[in-house]
């Protein structure tokens, strides 16, 4: 029997495919280490070596609000050996930046969401503003003398763009590096609002460095009852949180994605993992790889809009 180049090399893929992992694996993760990410990916790694029976390694590759990472695994050869955590940038910055090195709705295949982290709407407490409906009232009345930080491209900096649009606030971004300065500028009083992660801000929520004015979840949060949600302040749109998710380069074989993502879910469902996550401020986000793949290219498609809608400037 006669077999085609093709006919050889499917079968050499499935063959491949089948035995996956015969060698370590690499993490890539667009962030320095101990940083969010690099918090997740570690605990996703530990927990991936004893599923798979292959040492996984965690790479950083921080820069570029995570585009290097990104553009790295871009180029990565799609055999599964070679995978990323990523967060919202990489949703975000397909359309934020004029070039980011990449496409992220034909470049990756999604493999499967990680964990999703509740963001919160914060001001310092001289801003005479108790929800979210009165901060855009009061923006509103005084134009122009509201600020935020956050850093260019953080999810957290459009959910802002997002409650802009969505109230018609009249607020004033300030970018940052990342949100532990910006953090710190709404605590000493140089900035009046940001949106911050829920684990970040709580301890100065309960010192009253900080006023809590919405929680970006369906629900109120069980460990924070008396925070009300976005909903709850008339913009049930604002329900958008952090996530992280685990991406494979572009025609890495389906055969590969289904094992990584089955392992994944194992990790998820592990209580070691689930504890150690929840400490690094995450919920798991369980998913086959088709699910998470429609739900990432929705996020891609709806911060697109509020980018667009909201005209931010392009990074160049």
């Amino acid at each position: 029997m006669i077999l085609t180049a093709a006919a050889i090399l499917l079968a050499g893929i499935t063959v491949a495919s089948a035995e996956y992992p015969e060698r370590p694996i690499t993490i890539t993760v667009g962030a320095s280490a101990g940083g969010g990410a690099d918090i997740q990916a570690r605990i996703l790694a530990e927990r991936l070596t004893e599923k798979l029976g292959q040492q996984v390694l965690v790479e950083n590759q921080p820069g570029a609000g995570s585009n290097i990472a990104s553009q790295n695994l871009a180029k990565a050869a799609p055999d599964g050996y070679t995978i990323n955590v990523a967060g919202a940038a990489i949703a975000i910055n397909h359309t934020l930046y004029a070039d980011p090195g990449f496409d992220s709705l034909k470049d990756f295949i999604p493999v499967a969401g990680w964990g999703t982290t509740p963001l919160i709407f914060v001001a310092h407490p001289s801003v005479e503003a108790n929800t979210l409906q009165e901060l855009a009232d009061l923006s509103k009345a005084n134009p122009g003398t509201l600020n935020y930080g956050n850093g260019i491209g953080f999810p957290n900096h459009m959910v802002m763009e997002l409650f802009k649009l969505e109230s018609g606030a009249d607020i004033q971004f300030v970018p940052y590096p990342g949100m532990a300065p910006a953090r710190t500028d709404v605590i000493g009083g140089q900035i009046e609002v940001t949106v911050d992660s829920i684990d970040s801000a709580a301890p100065f929520i309960e010192t009253g460095q900080l006023k809590a004015l919405a929680v970006t979840t369906p629900e109120r949060l069980e460990k924070y009852p008396d925070i009300p949600t976005t909903a709850e302040a008339g913009y049930p749109n604002i329900n958008k949180g952090a996530w992280y998710a685990i991406m494979a380069p572009a025609g890495t074989p389906k055969e590969i994605v289904d094992k990584l993502a089955s392992a994944i879910a194992d990790v998820q469902r592990d209580p070691v993992a689930v504890e150690k996550m929840q400490a690094g401020g995450s919920t798991p986000m369980i998913s086959s790889s088709e699910e998470f793949a429609k739900w990432f290219a929705d996020q891609v498609n709806t911060w697109a809009n509020v980018i667009n809608e909201a005209k931010l400037e392009k990074v160049q």
